[in-house]
């Protein structure tokens, strides 16, 4: 049956019955159960990075802040922020290797490419990071991987 039918054996107006439709669901026989959805978007998973270097690299800056006889939440607090500013780093390096330096766009009917904006919000971090351990008066860890193993030396 059509909605002007159902409308008019009831005696009800035709968007009535379009909302008694949405409201109990009601679904033709055969009818697919699919709804349209937008696509989503490619969700961006940085690489592992394994804890055990953001530790050492954590342990070595508040070693460095115990020999610089420097103390106080505050101190705490900004090598925190700065292993944030670390994961947010391996994000951004996660996404430039992920989608490359140059992105394509589409905005309707127009496409184009454009520079990844991850390239330079890294650049802004890393600036950011240095700002803080000059601030800090603390120098960045120096991590070597060895030839024969993938474990870093300090």
């Amino acid at each position: 049956m059509k909605y002007k039918d159902i409308a008019e054996k009831y005696d009800v107006s035709i968007n009535t019955i379009k909302s008694w439709k949405r409201r109990h669901s009601w679904q033709r026989e055969g009818a697919p159960k699919s709804k349209k959805v937008a696509p989503q978007k490619k969700r961006v998973q940085a690489k592992e990075t394994s804890s055990k270097l953001r530790s050492m690299i954590r342990n070595d800056l508040m070693n460095q802040l115990k020999v610089n006889q420097t103390s106080g939440a505050q101190y705490i607090d900004l090598v925190n922020e700065y292993m944030s500013m670390w994961d947010i780093k391996n994000h951004l390096i996660a996404d430039i290797e992920e989608r490359g330096v140059v992105v394509e766009w589409s905005n309707g009917k127009q496409q184009g490419k454009k520079q990844n904006e991850s390239i330079g919000e890294l650049n802004k971090t890393n600036a950011q990071m240095l700002k803080l351990l000059a601030e800090l008066g603390l120098k960045a860890t120096e991590v070597e991987v060895g030839e024969d193993d993938e474990t870093p030396d300090l």
